[in-house]
């Protein structure tokens, strides 16, 4: 049956009520202040606390609610209790004004019946104490929905920086020796909550993209008449409107949300570049550490009572995740780059083809159409609107100009028959360059002809001229790159570094021996 239920199974049936009846707001707003107290407390707040509190909300703000059909009878039945009091308190407050004390006695009234909706629907509990004091608590299956009401009240902030810092901490603390099953769950959900921020930013420009396009192309094409008859007509009022209202959600609306909060943070940080490669490797070695899995799989089945396999396959898997989680991120932020340009060319080209219509190929073709549209004698059109449409009488097959057809067959007719004495001659020459090019089986052959058989060859003894210098550079080079090579560069003990000279040339004072076969 719990399992069916899902998280009513813990929830109250009517722990979402306040949060869709018709004054909603408000009590969502009662829930983030009494929250923001609670925060800086080290315990439950006193009932009386929390009624000044509500009270106060209501007192400062022009509150107008609106009648809940479920509300009337519990809100009668137990407003005896907390109105003794405030019937008292009413009583000592004629002295400084009738109204005044009738107007605090209803701003209690209203945050008693407020607070006993929030009990009873299971976001709140009242306790009462031996001394008889009453406290206001946070149930416990509430308290994960109290983060999230106040972080979407003071605006989601995707801490970039802060999720790689917490991954690297965890994964390099010495800590994760002994407690390894802990560091790695934290970095894991650290992890998922990375790339759930990014998706977010991702889902953010989007939904910014979309509210531009529904706000602005949709008010563009119902005003798209406005653009001028000639040149020096100046722009039409609803233009001037137009332009305002993409400016204003560009720098004010999208700018204010998106390219100075989490867009900024995720560019000018290096956090990412720098941590992700270490974050890696450190997994890496986890994963190929199996007295540490084995230790951290067994500590894990303390905590979940789970066979000791089933941990160690959990924590193989929560590792691979955060490597490849991290390895596929490079994507995502592409795409939040593409669609935060796609966005700026958007409002900007908007913005362009409303002051100069004629500016782009788009705007000259909508200026035209309407100048079409709107003549009557289309040989009257004037320049630069010129178009000659108007001398097509019918479409026919002969009106379909193929160019690239006519170019082939001038260019079939150009061609000259093949000459046979210069393609040979080209092929004579191409075989004689391959036949003189060097490579390894002609130095070699070229060192054994020089006496690389019966000793150590210097460079004296193979430099003579401009032939043997390049036959001499690519034998060091064979010598040093290539394994295979049949000769090698002999080490010796004291070499000259400004080089020795052979012939006209001055080379490095190497000596190249033939492999196995010459012992110096």
């Amino acid at each position: 049956m719990a399992e069916a239920d899902g998280v009513f199974a813990t929830l109250p049936e009517n722990f979402f009520s306040p949060l869709v009846w018709a004054n909603r707001r408000h009590y969502a707003a009662l829930l983030v202040l009494y929250y923001r107290i609670f925060q800086e407390n080290s315990r439950g707040l006193e009932r009386e606390l929390v009624i000044r509190e509500f009270a106060a909300y209501f007192a400062t703000r022009q509150v107008s609610l609106v009648e809940e059909a479920d509300q009337a009878g519990s809100d009668q039945a137990d407003a005896d209790q907390d109105g003794q009091n405030d019937a008292a308190r009413a009583e000592t407050e004629q002295q400084d004004g009738q109204a005044a004390a009738a107007e605090r006695q209803n701003d209690r009234t209203l945050a008693a019946a407020f607070l006993r909706r929030l009990i009873a629907s299971g976001w709140l509990s009242d306790e009462t104490l031996a001394d008889y004091s009453r406290i206001v608590n946070i149930t416990p299956y509430a308290r994960p929905f109290f983060e999230a009401l106040a972080s979407v009240e003071e605006g989601l902030k995707t801490e970039y920086e802060s999720h790689v810092v917490a991954i690297y901490s965890l994964l390099y603390n010495d800590a994760v020796a002994e407690n390894g099953h802990y560091a790695v769950r934290n970095a894991h959900g650290a992890t998922m909550a990375l790339i759930d921020s990014l998706k977010i930013l991702s889902g953010s420009i989007k939904s910014h993209y979309e509210r531009f396009t529904r706000e602005v192309v949709s008010a563009s094409l119902k005003h798209r008449d406005i653009a001028e008859e000639g040149e020096e007509a100046p722009a039409a009022p609803e233009a001037g409107a137009l332009i305002s209202n993409i400016l204003h959600l560009h720098y004010d609306v999208y700018a204010g949300e998106i390219l100075d909060g989490a867009y900024k943070r995720l560019k000018t940080s290096d956090n990412l570049s720098r941590y992700r490669p270490r974050i890696i490797k450190k997994v890496a070695d986890l994963l190929a550490d199996e007295p540490w899995l084995d230790t951290s799989a067994r500590k894990l089945s303390r905590n979940n009572s789970q066979p000791l396999e089933d941990n160690r396959r959990r924590l193989r898997t929560m590792l691979n995740e955060i490597r490849d989680t991290l390895r596929a991120v490079d994507p995502l932020l592409e795409d939040i780059d593409r669609r935060n340009m796609q966005y700026a060319r958007s409002s900007t080209e908007r913005v362009k083809a409303l002051l100069e219509p004629d500016s782009t190929i788009a705007g000259k073709i909508g200026i035209l159409v309407r100048k079409i549209h709107g003549q009557n004698d289309m040989a009257e059109a004037e320049a630069p609107f010129r178009h000659r449409l108007h001398r097509v009488k019918t479409v026919a097959r002969e009106s379909l100009y193929r160019r690239y057809r006519h170019e082939a067959a001038q260019f079939v007719q150009k061609i000259t028959p093949l000459d046979k004495k210069a393609m040979d001659k080209a092929e004579n020459e191409f075989v004689e360059r391959i036949r003189r090019q060097l490579n390894v089986k002609k130095i070699c052959d070229w060192l054994d002809q020089n006496g690389g058989k019966d000793k150590l060859l210097t460079p004296g003894d193979l430099i003579k001229d401009e032939a043997s210098f390049i036959r001499f550079i690519y034998a060091v080079l064979y010598a040093d790159a290539r394994p295979a090579f049949l000769y090698e560069i002999q080490d010796t003990d004291a070499q000259d570094s400004e080089g020795v000279r052979a012939s006209a040339y001055v080379v490095p004072d190497v000596t190249l021996r033939r492999k196995n076969e010459y012992r110096h």
